[in-house]
């Protein structure tokens, strides 16, 4: 599979860079504003890409959503993005400052090209408004986000949705169908302190920055949930697009909510069954894939041999 990851690193963004150029051929990564602002982004892609020898491009995307100031998540990925891992000196630059064009033209250019991104949208909405046909150019879309139950910023919004639902609006809207990895299945598949020490005992410089973003990741989460596994969203979004077999999935209609006082960012699942909803009339709304489910143990065994093979 070709693949290019769309991604704001942070945490656990970081692990699915790895897990990206292990079990897929990465031909890109483009990077925006959300778990961190844009200059840390991109410059944590850099530092993982260096860290675990990737030849592979990186180009600065959005700095700030479509409508609204920016937010981040610095609050629980430190920041840095990157917790309190030592990093090394950069010895990269990005490859441009314009990851839209560098979307557009790649999804053109490269067949089979499957786009994967776990961030904020923003930077897929933009490329989708430069080329309306980047969707049939596309092999597939996937994106780490949302949920249709409850959220993880909000009580109902999902944060990479929540960063720029305006975004994500668009991307549901344009480029369906696409599947959502969102929090009901990504809050399955808990990282603890053994796969950590797995990761740690490999010994390479990549694996062990996984190690200790995910032992900051854990120790940060236990203070808001008082758990000691935590969830690796991002990575386990690649492994739904790189093993989609492992992973169970229906198709609804899905809208993202932008102007709700108490649930703006909400990815409105419509789960009545198909034929109330025609009988009733259609929604309206693009359908979408919602993964549900996955062989937990098979998804956490291939983000840790993909660190283990950094």
């Amino acid at each position: 599979m070709n693949l290019v990851l769309d991604c704001d690193p942070g945490l656990d963004d970081a692990v699915a860079i790895l897990v990206a150029a292990h079990h897929a051929d990465l031909v890109g990564i483009t990077t925006v504003a959300g778990n961190v602002g844009i200059n840390r982004t991109t410059r944590n892609a850099l530092v993982v890409a260096q860290l675990a020898g990737l030849d592979v491009p990186v180009h600065r995307g959005a700095g700030k959503p479509l409508a609204g100031e920016p937010v981040d998540g610095s609050r629980i990925h430190g920041e840095s993005g990157l917790g309190n891992a030592v990093l090394p000196d950069l010895e990269r630059s990005e490859a441009s400052d314009d990851a839209v064009a560098y979307l557009c033209d790649t999804a053109r250019s490269v067949d089979d090209l499957h786009l994967l991104a776990i961030g904020p949208l923003t930077n897929v909405a933009l490329a989708l408004r430069r080329d309306p046909h980047l969707r049939r150019h596309l092999a597939g879309l996937t994106i780490m986000g949302g949920s249709a139950s409850a959220g993880n910023i909000t009580s109902v919004a999902e944060f990479n949705i929540w960063a720029d639902p305006e975004a994500a609006a668009i991307v549901f809207e344009k480029a369906a169908p696409l599947t959502m990895v969102g929090l009901d299945v990504t809050n399955k598949v808990v990282f603890g302190a053994a796969e950590t020490a797995r990761m740690r005992a490999a010994g390479t410089p990549a694996a062990a920055l996984a190690a200790d973003v995910t032992d900051f990741l854990r120790d940060r989460f236990r203070q808001y949930v008082a758990q000691s596994v935590v969830p690796l969203h991002d990575a386990t979004a690649v492994v739904a697009a790189t093993h989609p077999h492992l992973f169970e999935r229906s198709r609804h209609p899905v809208a993202v909510e932008v102007r709700g006082e108490h649930t703006r960012g909400m990815t409105v699942a419509d789960l009545r069954p198909p034929a109330l909803i025609e009988a009733i009339g259609p929604p309206g709304v693009a359908a979408s894939d919602i993964v549900w489910g996955t062989d937990v143990d098979a998804v956490r065994e291939l983000i840790v041999k993909a660190v283990l093979a950094s």
